[in-house]
């Protein structure tokens, strides 16, 4: 019986028909005295059909999954995609709450525990350590400097210092931060890891546009905000209103986080604290002024001298943060500086 002339049979019955007559075959074969090898022979053409069948269904496989790889990595880069996906997400996350409050991992820069947290209170700093700010009373002001003046004739023996003209091109005078974060949407839909303010923004967490649009349109005409940013594509945005200084070395890693402080006609004599990572922390005065103290973290406080400066417009800030806590009041008018903070190792 032939398969044209058989009646319809299902697959199942196929397979099991053309197992029974391989079976026979094989039978017949071994019952006329034929070899393996011979056997192996007769089969070779059928051997050969069957692997180069599946290699071509693998093959063809392959290119499907790739091909759907590349339409979905295509498609999930147009603007379109990326809105929707991004408000679906945020939808989820928001009806997610009353079940699982995961606003404490948004907040937290390392979803693991490191096994020897960076604890400043656990021998971070020792007495000994001290030896290296005790006669450190002022901060310098250089200027046409390099990266061998800064880092090891001050920071390296624990000094602070001011370059004062850390960008040769730099100008933020007609700055408006507003639009500047609008049209951008990697700022807009950011939101800030740690912030603080004179002005109720309302439930946390809010992106940053709308917590800029909240303060600067406000109609109070004495306003400041500091924030935090530790979403990697809002700090690389902002790095443009504070380019890499010149006298960093090439080694020398891009900052991971960055802070904006902000302020209008703030009127005060308390300094608000920042909490910032241990390694290499450059302030930029963009616009204004902003009064900054660095007191000496414990137990240097009894041994080593706290530092009183005023940064002006176009001043860079330069210290090693792992002896100093840093401090700071806005002056009088309206006032716009940024921070970054960049691993680095004393060595």
């Amino acid at each position: 019986m032939s398969f044209k002339t058989a009646p319809k049979i299902s697959q199942r019955e196929k397979f099991e028909l053309i197992n029974s007559e391989v079976r026979s075959f094989y039978e017949y074969c071994k019952e006329a005295g034929i070899s393996d090898e011979e056997m192996d022979i007769i089969c070779r053409p059928l051997t050969n059909a069957v692997r180069k069948a599946s290699i071509k269904r693998w093959t063809r496989a392959f290119l499907v999954l790739v091909m759907i790889i590349a339409i979905g990595y295509t498609v999930s880069q147009t603007d379109t995609f990326q809105w929707h996906a991004t408000a679906i997400a945020r939808i989820t996350l928001i009806k997610l709450l009353p079940v699982w409050d995961w606003t404490p991992l948004y907040y937290n820069k390392c979803l693991i525990e490191r096994s020897q947290p960076q604890n400043l209170d656990n021998d971070v700093v020792s007495t000994s350590d001290c030896i290296t700010c005790e006669t450190i009373r002022n901060i310098a002001r250089v200027s046409d400097t390099t990266y061998n003046e800064v880092f090891n004739h001050h920071l390296l023996r624990g000094a602070p210092v001011i370059v004062t003209d850390a960008y040769y091109d730099w100008s933020v005078s007609e700055l408006n931060i507003t639009n500047f974060i609008s049209s951008d949407d990697r700022l807009r839909d950011s939101v800030p890891c740690r912030i603080l303010t004179n002005i109720r923004i309302g439930k946390q967490p809010m992106d940053l546009e709308e917590v800029v649009i909240r303060i600067t349109n406000t109609d109070i005409p004495s306003w400041f905000v500091h924030f935090q940013n530790c979403d990697i594509r809002a700090v690389k945005s902002l790095r443009i209103l504070a380019p890499r200084p010149y006298f960093l070395a090439p080694h020398i890693p891009p900052s991971h986080f960055n802070w904006l402080l902000l302020s209008k006609n703030y009127d005060t004599h308390r300094f608000k604290h920042l909490e910032l990572d241990i390694g290499l922390i450059i302030m930029s005065q963009l616009r204004g002024k902003t009064f900054v103290q660095l007191r000496p973290r414990a137990p240097c406080e009894d041994i080593c001298y706290t530092l009183n400066v005023q940064l002006n417009e176009g001043d860079t800030l330069v210290l090693s943060n792992s002896l100093w806590e840093l401090d700071y009041f806005p002056g009088k008018g309206e006032n716009m500086a940024m921070i970054t903070e960049t691993d680095w190792i004393e060595t």
